[in-house]
Formats: structure tokens, sequence, C-alpha cells
């Protein structure tokens, strides 16, 4: 008795329904963009979504680094002027600046390079990164402003976050505070108030170690160190010098017993 097959479905209209599904998703993703902003002055930064095309527009086929008007990207934004610092594609792969392209490529990384970070000496490896050409295909758009506007943005230009540390080294601290080289440094340290973990405890303030800082304890390390470095070379000097003395006498020995070898060696053939 011949066995009876179950009627399959048609595989074309899964396929079908499958590619036009795909295609929205891909077009959805496509037109969906995240700005990552930053205000370097403030110390803020602000993510927005855009899923306005036209909005993105002013971005496309430029360069990391180049500076962009923001009139576009929002009535908030009119006067602003953006530079594109970075990005990444919706696979997180990130925007490498030099790479002239506008997809992603496959580059040997190694120490000193950016995107890769080596975990031995001297390692490299071939790594995919994303051109420096900005594209649809970006998922996050790094921005930096350059220019202000005439309004302020809540969130990013309104408010201020300041360092949490100051300047550390000597040079720094100078130019920070504009002082000279006979101002004392040691006064004008930033110091930062510590909250004690222990309830009831207090809070005291921590400030930092000046590095680079000149004072008569270095200037002696400092002159030890050179009185040393003179030392060893007068030293290896005496010592070149008594060698040198040493060598011309063993030399000179050399030399008078060889000739007075050769002297006994011909009165012996006269006899």
């Amino acid at each position: 008795m011949p066995r009876l097959r179950a009627k399959s479905r048609p595989r074309f209209q899964h396929r079908q329904s499958t590619n036009v599904a795909a295609s929205t998703r891909h077009h959805d993703a496509a037109v969906k963009m995240k700005l990552n902003i930053s205000y370097p002055n403030n110390g803020t930064q602000k993510l927005i979504e855009v899923e306005d095309e036209r909005k993105l527009r002013v971005f496309m086929d430029r360069r990391m680094g180049q500076e962009v008007p923001g009139d576009s990207v929002g009535d908030e934004f009119k006067g602003y002027v953006f530079r594109i610092t970075g990005g990444n594609d919706k696979q997180g792969f990130p925007m490498k600046q030099g790479v002239m392209h506008p997809t992603r490529v496959r580059l040997l990384l190694g120490d000193g390079h950016s995107c890769y970070r080596p975990r031995r000496t001297g390692e490299r490896k071939r790594k995919s990164v994303r051109g420096c050409i900005v594209g649809m295909d970006l998922s996050v758009l790094a921005l930096s402003i350059v220019k202000k506007g005439d309004d302020d943005v809540p969130g990013l230009t309104d408010t201020v976050h300041p360092k949490r540390l100051g300047p550390k080294r000597a040079t720094k601290i100078r130019r920070f505070f504009g002082l000279s080289k006979e101002d004392d440094v040691r006064k004008f340290v930033i110091r930062r108030e510590v909250q004690p973990k222990k309830e009831g405890a207090k809070p005291y303030t921590k400030a930092p170690k000046i590095q680079r800082l000149v004072t008569p304890q270095r200037l002696q390390h400092k002159r030890h160190r050179v009185a040393l470095k003179r030392r060893r070379a007068e030293a290896s000097k005496d010592a070149a010098n008594e060698y040198a003395q040493i060598l011309s006498k063993r030399i000179g020995e050399a030399k008078a017993a060889h000739d007075e070898a050769r002297k006994r060696r011909a009165s012996s053939m006269r006899h």
C-alpha cells in the first residue's frame, strides 16, 4: 500500500514573507541613528535619537574631523557647529581616522594604532574597522560642539560637570593659575573633600602629590648624581691610563726578552 505524504506548505511564500520582513527591518534600522553630542567646555554629553533621514543628510559623505553646521538636526541646535569625532556601525565596529572608505575594511593593526590594544609585546592582528566616511549604516555618530549657538540645549550646555581632580604636574599648576617660576606651587594645589565611610567621622581633604616639583632636596640629588658621574668618569680614565702604562711595560719586557733570546741563538750558532 503506498504511503501518503503530508501536504507540505509551499516554501516560496515563507521565503517571500521573510525577505519582506527583513527588508522592512533593514529600512527601519537604516533610518534610525543616534547622535552622541559632547560639549568639552562643560564636560557634558547627550545622546539623542534621530529617525528623520533628512536631518542626517548634512552628515553624509563627511569625514572624521570635519566641521558640520547643526541647523538641520533640530531647532534647538540653531547656530551650532559640530565636529565629527567618530562613530560605530550597526555591528559595533568603530570608525578609524585615515581610512578613506564608507564601509568596513580589515587592517593589520599593531601597537600605537587606534581601534586595537595589543595583548603581548610586538603583537599585530588583522581587525575589522569602519572607514572614516559617514554613511547611513552607522548606528551611533559621535559629535563635539565646536561653536555654541544662541540657545542652550537642556542637559548639554546649561549644566557644568566640573573635573573631579585638578592638575598634578607643577608646570600645569603654574599654567592653570598663571604663576611664575618664583611662586610657590604648593599653595595652589586643588584639594578635594573625602567623605569617610565610618558613621560620625568628620570629612577630610586630600591633595595630590605634586610631580616634577623643583625643591632643594631634588637639586641636591641632581648635584649628587652629577658628582657620582664625574667621579666614575675620572676613575675610569685613571684606570685606562694605568692599564695603558702596564700594557706598554709588558710589551717592552716581552720585546726585550725576545731580543735577548735572539742574541743567544745567534751566538750559539757562531760557536
